[in-house]
């Protein structure tokens, strides 16, 4: 039980970094996750805490590789396959032997194993991570897809280096020869299971698919178990999970059309679902590298003084060798990044060495360091872990310094502002097109309500405007009232009567303290009033028997006073919805929408038009209808650019989406 809260903890630390993050983008998101895990390494709780090394293979790893597979674009990948195997592989390969080599000679206590393990650690990229701190300046699109395919493969190359260099450190023994037959049959066997399994799993799920078993109880609890399936089958053949993992991803992402041929909604939550856990895994290696961190420097400290200084130092000296051998690679040629001038390629060189930010697969790789050596602990495990932290940090820090003075700022082609705004208007125009249609029909409020909520959240409604709204609404009903009551139309007691109920709706003006009073009232001296209400029905029943009439007439008599009722409401509530509708205007929405729906609330229980679901769907159909229509008229005046066109669209086709299927739902 303590193991679950413990992982709760750190949940809910990604997500309050995130939240923080969302605010604050000043700094990547990275920092604040490792910030939020040292704030949670001040709990007692956490001060001995320890995750099981196989977790981050298996639970984190895995599921993190499998994603960025399904999410590749293949036809880039092909184009760019020459350069993304001379990264992700060649490079990767003589950067672990580069980084080995100098750590092993500065450093003579670290075996050659031990330092080859360190290289592999420390070389695998994180594009999510380069994300993250180049979100507001316009890296070349040419360098960022180059480094999206290489962090797919030279996280794999990594792993691999890794496996081997911990069973050369385990068992004392390593051939090259038997290296690199070993380094291949991992390698290449990792990818043909992956495929062979990827190919299965696909048409599996197309014949639930074809079977029309789509529902999202089904296909996300299997897609989510796939990662986990093919890394465990991978495994126990002896070849790289990971790699497996990968080429599943990638069958996954080239039968995407087939795999399409589902529900909309399931499409959707299949997405959302996927984003939420890497979002979620990414931030939790980041937020544990913030709880163990205290820890490790603690040993080392009580090892020797000098030791973290050392680490340090070591730890940047790495950076900048793995930077250098990045620029000087890409440079000569080795890796093809398109240019046109020899400036051009210069600064790509530079821009994708800086890029080659370390972070999720480094941070996991390092934590899954065995525990113990044969049967004794482990003595360089936390001088391992701390140099990762230190080339993690650095390798954060350094390109979000430098890359803003090397490149331009990122222009956003449509601003939230222009976004906000060009919504609120189409949602207006839909909003006065419906009300000047259907304005008098029960189901139109409802409606109006929907295409409300498509707007940006704004503030409060304004109180006072709230207010004359109301009062300028019961004066129109006491008109509207009076002149029926003169042309004969209604009795006067029932004019009265109604004019009492409708009164009651400017208890909607009260304010929160006026209705905190009313709380108050009723929980506090709510006692005094059980007895007065007593009173009345005991006086009401006395007066019942003495007027002679039976209980079949009292009944008949409310539901007549009631048909009055109703139809003494309906001219008022016409008259009230003619006033809204000609005062609607994009400053008074909110508070024209408060005052519209009280009243229309009223009507459906007076009129007895409560269910009205099906021509609700239809009226709600046609105001997503104008909404395109308004889109198309602004582009077609060029009032609006393509890409906000798009999005607009894509909102609209999601809102239609989520609001249909949810009425189906019930």
């Amino acid at each position: 039980m303590q193991t679950v809260f413990l992982v709760l903890l750190l949940i809910a630390a990604v997500v309050a970094a995130n939240a923080v993050y969302s605010r604050f983008t000043l700094l990547p998101v990275a920092f604040l996750q490792i910030a939020a895990g040292l704030m949670l390494s001040l709990i007692p709780l956490y001060q001995n805490f320890e995750l099981e090394p196989e977790v981050f293979l298996f639970v984190i790893i895995s599921v993190l590789m499998f994603n960025d597979g399904q999410n590749t674009n293949m036809r880039k990948l092909s184009h760019q396959l020459r350069t993304t195997l001379s990264l992700a592989i060649v490079l990767a390969i003589i950067t672990i032997l580069v980084v080995g080599l100098v750590t092993h000679w500065l450093v003579p206590a670290f075996s050659l194993a031990l330092a080859l393990a360190l290289g592999a650690i420390i070389t695998p990229t994180d594009a999510v991570a380069v994300s993250s701190i180049t979100s507001k300046i316009s890296v070349p699109k040419d360098v960022m897809d180059t480094l999206e395919n290489e962090s797919l493969f030279n996280d794999a190359s990594g792993i691999v280096a890794f496996n081997l260099a911990i069973a050369a450190l385990v068992t004392g023994k390593f051939s090259v020869w038997s290296g690199i037959g070993s380094f291949l049959y991992v390698f290449v066997g990792g990818i043909i299971v992956g495929g062979i399994l990827g190919y299965f799993i696909v048409a599996l799920r197309i014949m639930l698919i074809n079977m029309g078993v789509d529902t999202p109880s089904v296909v996300v609890p299997y897609t989510l178990l796939t990662p986990f399936v093919v890394y465990f089958l991978a495994e126990g053949l002896g070849v790289s999970g990971i790699l497996a993992v990968v080429a599943t991803g990638l069958i996954h992402g080239v039968q995407q059309k087939r795999l399409r041929l589902t529900t909309s909604r399931l499409q959707i939550v299949m997405s959302t679902t996927w984003s939420i856990i890497a979002s979620i895994l990414n931030g939790l290696v980041f937020v544990l590298l913030g709880v163990s961190l205290p820890s490790v420097i603690s040993h080392l400290q009580q090892r020797d003084t000098g030791s973290v200084a050392i680490l340090v130092g070591l730890g940047l000296l790495l950076y900048v060798v793995m930077t250098t051998v990045r620029f000087v690679w890409i440079q000569l040629g080795f890796a093809q990044i398109r240019a046109w001038t020899h400036r051009e390629k210069t600064l790509n060189s530079l821009v994708a060495a800086l890029s080659g930010v370390h972070g999720t697969i480094t941070l996991a790789m390092a934590f899954s360091l065995p525990l113990t050596l044969g049967r004794q602990a482990f003595t360089y495990r936390n001088d391992i872990i701390f140099i990762a932290a230190v080339v993690i940090l650095t390798s954060l820090l350094v390109p979000t310094i430098i890359l803003p003075l090397l490149l331009p700022k990122q222009v956003e082609k449509v601003s939230d502002e222009d976004l906000t705004q060009v919504k609120g208007e189409m949602v207006t125009s839909a909003i006065k097109l419906i009300s000047a249609r259907y304005g008098d029909t029960p189901s139109a409020s409802e409606v109006i309500a929907i295409l409300e909520g498509q707007r940006a959240v704004d503030a409060r409604p304004d109180r006072a405007q709230l207010n004359k709204l109301f009062n300028e609404c019961y004066n129109i009903e006491q008109q509207t009232v009076e002149q029926l009551i003169a042309t004969g139309e209604i009795d006067s007691g029932i004019g009265e009567q109604y004019l009492r109920v409708s009164r009651s709706r400017l208890q909607n003006q009260q304010s929160f303290w006026q209705r905190l009073w009313l709380f108050f009232k009723f929980i506090i001296l709510g006692r005094f009033s059980f007895s007065k209400k007593a009173r009345m029905q005991r006086k009401a029943m006395h007066q019942f028997k003495h007027s002679g009439m039976t209980r079949e007439q009292l009944i008949e008599r409310n539901r007549n006073m009631w048909r009055q009722m109703r139809a003494a409401e309906k001219k008022p509530y016409h008259a009230v919805v003619d006033y809204l509708n000609s005062q609607y205007n994009d400053c008074n929405h909110q508070a024209i929408s408060i005052v519209r729906r009280s009243y229309d609330q009223r009507h459906q229980r007076l009129s007895g038009t409560r269910d009205l679901q099906e021509a609700q769907n239809e009226l709600l159909i046609e105001a997503f209808q104008l909404e395109y229509n308004f889109i198309q008229t602004q582009l077609a005046a060029k009032q609006i650019s393509h890409d906000l066109g798009n999005q607009l669209y894509e909102q609209i086709s999601t809102d239609q989406l989520v609001y249909l299927q949810s009425v189906n739902d019930d």
